[in-house]
């Protein structure tokens, strides 16, 4: 029974702990590109996308990117076929219930299919939008049918890219990221400090 109960308080500290998550380590190194982007306090660009034209969500209508400036924004990158995104979907929708006052959150669908140049349509994004009950204002179709997923991005309230990273995530550690970038980014906000991540 003691020992049950050390292997309890051991568990429960490491979730609550304030350092940056062990579990998830930022894969933007591997991603040619990405290394002046993420944590580049100068750039506000969100990855350059903000003079692309509008994509279309899964009711139909065109939504620029630059409609989410002002709020922190995480967004997750999936297609249809993946099986790991049909799992990743739900895990973040459960976060987004936690932070929506202050955090939008996206899907945009790449791709129908494995096949060459089969990209999402509205189509696609509406399935997904019903499948996993998403807002489907939120649910975006991209032609990106060649990008790994799923990917995730947190991006600042002024469009600074804080995370990036390629695979599953569990909601807490969603979470975590979260916490861990909103607090060091807001210290910066407020004191102009930087945090190791930022450049």
């Amino acid at each position: 029974m003691r020992y049950l109960c050390f292997i309890l308080i051991v568990l429960f500290l490491n979730a609550c702990s304030e350092e940056n998550p062990a579990v998830v380590e930022r894969s933007w190194g591997e991603m040619k590109g990405l290394e002046s982007l993420v944590g580049n306090m100068s750039d506000t660009s969100y990855s350059h996308v903000l003079n692309m034209p509008p994509r279309l969500n899964a009711l139909g209508e065109e939504v620029p990117i630059a409609l989410y400036e002002g709020k922190y924004l995480w967004a997750e990158y999936a297609a249809s076929w993946c099986k790991t995104c049909q799992r990743q979907a739900p895990q973040v929708r459960q976060v987004q219930a936690r932070y929506s006052s202050d955090v939008n959150f996206i899907t945009i669908m790449t791709g129908k299919s494995t096949a060459y140049n089969d990209h999402a349509t509205v189509q696609t994004a509406k399935e997904w939008a019903r499948r996993h009950q998403l807002d489907p204002q939120h649910v975006l179709s991209a032609r990106l049918w060649y990008k790994t997923i799923p990917e995730h991005r947190l991006f600042s309230p002024e469009g600074h890219t804080l995370f990036v990273h390629v695979g599953y995530l569990d909601a807490w550690q969603i979470s975590d990221i979260i916490q861990y970038y909103k607090k060091d980014y807001e210290a910066y906000k407020t004191y102009g400090t930087y945090a190791d991540w930022m450049h």
